[in-house]
């Protein structure tokens, strides 16, 4: 058997490299914009001018400080503005979506090789494959790529956290067992760093860790793991000087602060709008569920089959397997995790950006993926109490084979869900030649920008619509943000945008 998951292994990962190709393709197409220009004002002119790494983090930090006066106090996020890749070179975007798909999959792998191969006995081909279809419905999925591959503000805010969120409750699990201070370190140092990042990622690694004393504690009655309090407290702390930033007033308006009434209510709306959310996900991408129906399938069959497993749920040293003798606990945990997620917007009531969506979704599929989990550790024990020597071909031919066609069925019904799925949005922003189009455009606006002969830049007009990317267009009006933004960038006096053919007319014969 293990042959047959290893060649489905294979084909998984074919599959996962094709998929990504279009989406790594964009890369070499995307380009900085908008708040990725505002924020790395000071930082870029400081780079240009001294090459200096003091001078630039003497940069960073005005930034810092100005913007947590006057529109948000997210220390850690504000920082990686700061640095965004076109502040070196501006060629230098084209890191962008390489460094986030990679944080994104390796974080993924490195969780899930904690959980599934160190702690609950999976082969290595089992849990690779389930990690390579776990990833294509993560990010074949997501409802915003902008914020999740391309916008280097938009992923350092959401989903960098999210990956150091993953990393972080592996090495919780590791600290649990083994109690090493290296592992204790990078804890601290990651929640602590958390604390400053987006409300979400925060409240996540929060709850997750108060989770991993509560269930030492009562399992185990292990006192050590009490010093996971340090990390809690040190990231409170940068939460707190986040939370206490006068740009967050001035960002949600006057009446904004702390209430008691409203966080409680906060509280009960959570649950409503996540499973609203669940709600959407079936009527909007079904194909998630088919994905999540094959992720169990694997689950139940690895189950079945590997002896390992099963011999380990004795292990009185295995705390995630002593979990599964709590089940329905474990589940309303997960279920509470995930609707966590919904608080921090709904109790700052304002409008949020794709990243928040992003999250609400990832952490969707984390839980859900743990209770199906739980169901199938379950299921595999009864079944092979029923079955006992039959119970790995009955449960192949009885239950994973019709959940297959179950999977085939919905995928075949429900087909028009592709065309929304990551990769056939960037091919097809490809095959359109728009991607091509906005390259040319953006090398030109570039070329604009660095031309030293003229203070006063004048661009022509870049559509905003830009399929998977994100861009934010210099206008005709050059006092709007974007504009001021670039101006500042590159160091003009002035910038505004123009009908295409008027400038083609106008300027076109000096930069053919």
């Amino acid at each position: 058997m293990e042959k047959k998951f290893k060649a489905l292994t294979f084909i998984s990962f074919l599959i996962f490299v094709l998929l990504m190709l279009p989406v790594l393709y964009l890369s070499f197409v995307n380009r900085a914009t908008g708040d990725d220009y505002g924020y790395a004002i000071y930082t870029r002119t400081a780079w240009m001018g001294t090459h200096s790494l003091m001078e630039l983090l003497k940069a960073s930090w005005r930034t810092i400080n100005q913007s947590y006066y006057s529109f948000q106090g997210t220390w850690f996020s504000l920082f990686l503005f700061t640095i965004q890749p076109e502040v070196f070179s501006d060629g230098a975007y084209v890191i962008v979506a390489f460094l986030m798909l990679s944080v994104w999959i390796g974080s993924t792998f490195y969780l899930f090789n904690t959980i599934l191969c160190r702690n609950m006995g999976f082969n290595r081909w089992s849990y690779m494959l389930i990690t390579a279809w776990f990833l294509m419905i993560s990010i074949e999925f997501i409802p915003s790529t902008r914020s999740s591959i391309f916008w280097f503000n938009g992923c350092v805010h959401y989903m960098l956290p999210f990956a150091m969120c993953q990393i972080t409750v592996a090495w919780l699990l590791k600290y649990a067992k083994e109690y090493r201070q290296t592992t204790f370190a990078g804890i601290l140092i990651f929640m602590t760093l958390l604390g400053g990042s987006n409300y979400q990622a925060a409240l996540f690694t929060l709850i997750v860790a108060f989770y991993m004393i509560a269930a030492v504690w009562f399992l185990k009655k292990d006192k050590r793991i009490f010093t996971l309090m340090i990390p809690m407290v040190t990231e409170l702390a940068g939460l707190i000087v986040s939370m206490k930033s006068p740009g967050n007033r001035v960002r949600a308006g006057g009446d904004f602060g702390f209430s008691f009434s409203r966080g409680i209510a906060t509280i009960g709306y959570s649950f409503v709008y996540a499973i609203k959310d669940i709600g959407t996900y079936i009527k909007e991408r079904p194909l998630i569920f088919a994905g999540l129906l094959f992720l169990f399938a694997v689950f139940l069959i690895t189950y079945t089959l590997t002896e390992n497993i099963q011999s380990k749920s004795s292990d009185a040293d295995n705390l995630y397997l002593k979990h599964f003798k709590h089940p329905v606990w474990l589940a309303l945990m997960l279920f509470c995790l995930y609707s966590a997620m919904q608080a921090p917007a709904l109790y700052a009531g304002v409008e949020v950006s794709g990243g928040v969506p992003n999250t609400n979704y990832q952490v969707f599929l984390l839980t859900a993926s743990g209770l199906l989990l739980i169901i199938a550790q379950r299921l595999s024990i009864k079944l092979r109490l029923l079955w006992k020597d039959m119970a790995a071909k009955n449960t192949l031919k009885c239950i994973v084979l019709p959940i297959l066609l179950i999977c085939l069925i919905t995928i075949v019904i429900f087909r028009s869900n592709i065309k929304s799925s990551a990769s056939f949005v960037s091919l097809e922003y490809i095959t359109s030649g728009q991607a091509s189009d906005y390259k040319e455009q953006m090398d030109l606006q570039t070329r604009l920008m660095e031309d030293e002969s003229t203070e006063d830049v004048v661009v022509p007009y870049i559509n905003d619509v830009q399929g998977p990317l994100m861009h934010m267009p210099v206008t005709d009006d050059p006092n709007v943000f974007t504009n001021y933004a670039t101006r500042e960038f590159y160091g003009k006096n002035s910038v505004i945008a123009m009908d295409r053919p008027a400038w083609i007319e106008m300027y076109g014969e000096l930069w053919q």
